[in-house]
Parts: C-alpha cells; structure tokens; sequence
C-alpha cells in the first residue's frame, strides 16, 4: 500500500469547521487509513512557549509527553459520532475506520478520546449524539 496508505487522505474544505482530512478511496470497516510518525514531541515544560496554534493541536501521548499534531493529520476535525479511532502504535499516530467510510467522506474523531485540550470547547458536530461540549482527554 506504500506510505502507510497515505495517499489515500487528503485536505480540503469542511462544512464542520474550516479544512478537514477527507477519504480519497472507500475504507471498509477495521482498516487503517493512516499511519504518520510523531514529528515534534515537547515536554510539559515546554508547553507555554509554543504558539497558540501549536497549543491547539497538543495531544497527551505519555506521562511527560505531548505531540503537536502537524498537517495533515491537524485538519482531522472533531464529532461526538466519529467515523475513525486513532491510536498511538509505537512513534506512530494510526487512524482506523469505526465502519464503512466511502470517499469524499470527511474523517473525523472524538477529541475527548483523542487531544488534550486546555479548555473545553462548545461542540458544533451536527451529530444527533452530540455532547453539546469538548472536554478532551485528561
């Protein structure tokens, strides 16, 4: 599949919220859709020199560890009903189908299971499941 199957994931405009990471191809059920490397891992100390923007996309991925998630995986936009689970394998941020995703479809996951958030946010998913507010992982 080489490049992990990234190939097969792109950026472009959201009706949720600004750009978004959408399928290129159908994904079935189970199947991983990406796999990128962790590129820039800081320490907690570290956090407030980053930019705000870099702070908007900090996850926790261990003890004394947070990631800023970097493009095109940043663009991945939040729903209380999402479509993809990720998972950290290694030094590695994994993406897997929750069902059957078709292409064109926006991928998207469910920040209280995923992104360490500083404050909680309003959500504005449109899902019929919606929380109604982000809290992120803590």
């Amino acid at each position: 599949m080489g490049d992990n199957g990234n190939q097969f994931v792109g950026v472009r405009k959201s009706e949720k919220h600004g750009r978004g990471l959408f399928a290129l191809r159908n994904f079935v059920k189970g199947e991983m859709i990406y796999s990128f490397p962790l590129e820039r891992v800081v320490s907690p100390r570290q956090i407030q020199g980053l930019s705000e923007e870099e702070r908007d996309h900090l996850d926790k991925i261990g003890e004394d560890e947070y990631e800023i998630i970097q493009p095109p995986l940043c663009y991945v936009n939040h729903s209380c009903d999402p479509d993809i689970e990720e998972a950290l394998e290694g030094r590695a941020r994994v993406g897997y189908a929750l069902r059957d995703i078709m292409s064109g479809e926006e991928l998207t996951v469910d920040y209280d299971k995923t992104a360490y958030l500083e404050m909680p946010f309003e959500c504005h998913c449109g899902s019929k499941n919606c929380r109604g507010l982000v809290r992120g992982k803590r």
